[in-house]
C-alpha cells in the first residue's frame, strides 16, 4: 500500500477549490429572514455574540443611516451573521454576548459589477445585513484569553511606536483585522491600493514558517514538522479564522507536508 501523502492532500485541495468556488448564501435562520424579501429599514432585536472588537469606520464612508458612524462590528446569531453599526462607539469586546435593537436594512451593492460596495464586503464575511444599533444590552462577558493576547502584544507595539506607527506594526504582525487601526490610515492604505498589506495572509504566514524551518534546519522530520505546525496553529490562533488566514493555513500545511 503507497504511504504518499498525495492523494489525500489532492483530495482536500479539490475540496477547498470547491468551497471557494461555491456562492455564499445566507442560511435559513440568517437575520435577513426578518426583512420579509425587502431591504429595509425594518426595526429588528438580535442576540448573539461579537466576532471581533468594534474596528473604527473611515469618515468617508457612510453609515445606512445616512451619517457618518464611528465604529461597526459583526454579530453572529444562532443563524446567521450581521454587521452592528454604532453612532458612538462603546465599550465592546470579543466574544461578548449581546442583545442589541434598531434598524436592520441590507447594505448597499456596488454602483458597478466590478466595484467593491458594502454588499460585497459583507457578503465575503458571511453577512446579508446592517443593523444600526439604537439599544444595546451586554448579556455575558466570558473569558477571551485569545484576545486578550492579541490586545496585549498590539499595545505593546503601539506603547513603544505610537498609535499610528505601532498600530500599523501590530496590523503587519497579527493582520488589521484583529487590531484597532486609526480609520484615517485605513482609508489612506486603501486609497494607495495597499490594503491587502495589512490583511494576515499567506504573506505573513510564508515568512513565519520560513523563520521556523530555518531555525529548526537541523532537526529530525517529525519535529520540523511538528515546529511548522505549532507555528500555523499560533498564527491561525493570533490572526483569527478569517478566510485568508484559513486559506494560508492550509496551503501552508500541505506545502509543509510535500516538503518534509
Amino acid at each position: 500500500m503507497l504511504r504518499s501523502p498525495l492523494l489525500p492532500l489532492l483530495l482536500l485541495l479539490l475540496v477547498l477549490v470547491q468551497a471557494q468556488l461555491r456562492p455564499l448564501q445566507p442560511a435559513a435562520g440568517d437575520p435577513l429572514r426578518l426583512l420579509a424579501g425587502g431591504d429595509g429599514p425594518q426595526p429588528a432585536i438580535l442576540t448573539g455574540h461579537l466576532l471581533s472588537d468594534p474596528a473604527a469606520i473611515a469618515a468617508s464612508e457612510v453609515a445606512p443611516a445616512g451619517q457618518a458612524g464611528p465604529c461597526r462590528v459583526l454579530l453572529q446569531t444562532a443563524g446567521g451573521r450581521s454587521e452592528l453599526s454604532f453612532r458612538a462607539c462603546p465599550a465592546l469586546r470579543e466574544g461578548w454576548d449581546v442583545r442589541v435593537s434598531g434598524q436592520l436594512r441590507r447594505p448597499r451593492p456596488a454602483p458597478h459589477p466590478l466595484l467593491a460596495g458594502p454588499a460585497e464586503r459583507l457578503a465575503r464575511q458571511g453577512s446579508w445585513t446592517r443593523l444600526t444599533v439604537e439599544q444595546l444590552e451586554v448579556l455575558r462577558r466570558p473569558a477571551t484569553p485569545i484576545a486578550d493576547l492579541r490586545r496585549s502584544i498590539a499595545a505593546r507595539f503601539v506603547a513603544a511606536a505610537g498609535p499610528e506607527r505601532g498600530g500599523l506594526l501590530a496590523a503587519l504582525v497579527l493582520g488589521s483585522a484583529v487590531v484597532p487601526l486609526p480609520a484615517e490610515l485605513r482609508a489612506d492604505f486603501r486609497v494607495a491600493g495597499l490594503s491587502h498589506a495589512l490583511a494576515a495572509s499567506g504573506f505573513h504566514l510564508s515568512v513565519l514558517l520560513g523563520a521556523v524551518l530555518a531555525m529548526g534546519r537541523g532537526l529530525g522530520r517529525w519535529a520540523r514538522l511538528a515546529l511548522g505546525g505549532g507555528a500555523m496553529a499560533l498564527f491561525l490562533l493570533l490572526a483569527g479564522a478569517q478566510p485568508s488566514v484559513v486559506r494560508a493555513v492550509l496551503m501552508g500545511a500541505i506545502a509543509l507536508v510535500l516538503l518534509e
